[in-house]
């Protein structure tokens, strides 16, 4: 199963919850507060200004709407770190992770 035949079924309304519509609506809504808090953490690790351009260095693995759809997923249908490590292609450890970094995300108030 390629990522986009993963994606494509985790969004589906039976698997995480939502309808493609308020889906793409959380997306929308979550993504600048992670993209924040992600600059954040980097400002921080770095102590300063940014010194490559933007872009440049490591890519996150899966893509913020994998990361969002897995911990829809996992929160909805209980499925383990490892059983959706297989439907994403990616070790278990960056799911945990993932759900880790946008759980706090939804629980913070829309602005």
């Amino acid at each position: 199963m390629n990522i986009k035949q993963a994606r494509a079924a985790m969004s589906h309304p039976a698997l995480c919850g939502l309808s493609r519509q308020h889906l793409g609506e959380l997306i929308e809504e979550l993504a600048p507060r992670w993209e924040a808090r992600c600059e954040s953490v980097r400002r921080e690790r770095r102590r300063g200004a940014r010194r490559r351009d933007a872009g440049a260095g490591p890519k996150y693995e899966p893509v913020f709407t994998d990361r969002v759809l897995a911990t829809l997923v996992h929160l909805r249908t209980g499925l383990s770190h490892e059983a959706l490590a297989v439907i994403c292609e990616v070790g278990s450890s960056t799911i945990g992770r993932a759900i880790n970094e946008i759980r706090p995300l939804s629980a913070e108030p829309p602005r």
